[in-house]
């Protein structure tokens, strides 16, 4: 059952104007026992779920609803109001509702509201962790809408309202998961679990997967395959996450094709602004390395939408484009982005995109 006694006072309360879309804050806890924060944007009659995962050093609200700022030039934001910094209006989330889906997201562990392991943020034990965290949020989300019986269960009063939207169907109503960045890796990863394990197969119901901006490939001069990234990359991470595990590593980029892009990001109160620990920086190199090995495990029957900009200069477009060519699956798509970025959310033409996941979504 989802936590109540560890959502705070604050987390309950909405903005008298619900900036935010009102969405239903909650959270559970993990396998580690990490409170994971949650959260819900329901219609009625939804004609299907999205689960929306987000990227690194990010969360679930900055990264899916629109920010209250005003974008003065491509250089330069102005904060309009910290304390409703999340806006619903005109965002993904509510084009998404607006076109008969439910949505649903979490923040990470180490990001947003959720708890960090070892009590850091943006730290982790195992990368795959974070693919286990959405892989029990799914099978809580499954129970919760009892997709199984079409009956009530495990829920509590107030999500009655929310229950009449997928109650009494016909027949199951569908569930896509979508990433962006690290959190595209994620939901590529989920599906590689989902073909390995037999019980994860029959227990989760994905009906199709998007990825965005994915974390496949992040140097355009080095793959998993070569002497940079075997004999370098890898053993000087490895050396770091072992004897400097909590230590910070320092962000050297910013975005410049679309420079207020980074005053958005810096706008934002509840992301942890200091970058990802030594650790956790391994574990990206190795969920890179792993995401390609066990890429035969993909379902071939799937869905599945890549969207990558061919400019993005956080995860190099080519290897993604390599990796997608490679990917044996009989119903996968590749749409490439002009000028535009890696945080494709929030750049300009991120309308375009939001317009073509679900002109996607609805010929499915």
């Amino acid at each position: 059952m989802m936590v109540e006694n560890e959502v705070s006072p604050e987390a309950k309360v909405q903005t008298q104007d619900y900036v935010d879309g009102a969405p239903q804050i909650d959270s559970f806890y993990n396998k580690e026992g990490l409170l994971i924060r949650t959260y819900s944007w329901i219609v009625k009659n939804a004609i299907g779920i999205l689960i929306l995962i987000h990227g690194l050093n990010s969360h679930m609200r900055l990264q899916y609803l629109r920010q209250n700022a005003e974008i003065v030039s491509n250089d330069k934001a102005i904060l309009k109001d910290e304390n409703n910094y999340y806006v619903y209006k005109d965002s993904w989330i509510e084009n998404l509702n607006n076109s008969g889906y439910s949505v649903y997201g979490l923040d990470l562990q180490g990001h947003g509201e959720s708890e960090g392991w070892e009590n850091l943020k943006t730290n982790i034990k195992e990368f795959d962790d974070l693919v286990y965290d959405v892989i029990q949020y799914l099978n809580k989300i499954q129970d919760i809408l009892c997709l199984e019986s079409g009956e009530y269960c495990r829920i509590r009063e107030e999500e009655n309202m929310m229950m009449e939207s997928y109650v009494n169907r016909e027949k199951k109503i569908p569930i896509y998961i979508m990433g962006i960045s690290m959190g595209g890796n994620i939901v590529l990863r989920l599906l590689e679990l989902l073909g390995k394990s037999k019980d994860l197969n029959n227990n989760l119901h994905i009906n199709g997967c998007i990825t965005l901006s994915s974390m496949i490939s992040i140097d355009k001069l080095v793959s998993t395959n070569s002497f940079k990234y075997k004999h370098i990359y890898l053993p000087l991470t490895k050396f770091l996450s072992t004897h400097f595990p909590k230590r910070r590593l320092i962000k050297r980029f910013k975005f410049s094709k679309h420079p207020y892009v980074n005053d958005l990001i810096l706008f934002d109160k509840i992301r942890f602004h200091k970058w990802i620990t030594c650790r956790f920086g391994y574990e990206i190199i190795k969920a890179i390395d792993n995401l390609k090995i066990d890429m035969e495990y993909i379902p071939r029957d799937i869905p599945i939408l890549f969207i990558h900009s061919k400019d993005d200069c956080v995860c190099y477009y080519t290897g993604v484009e390599n990796f997608y060519k490679e990917m044996i699956n009989y119903r996968k798509e590749f749409i490439t982005l002009y000028d535009m970025d890696h945080m494709i959310t929030m750049e300009p033409g991120n309308e375009y995109v939001i317009g073509k996941i679900i002109e996607w979504l609805l010929k499915l």
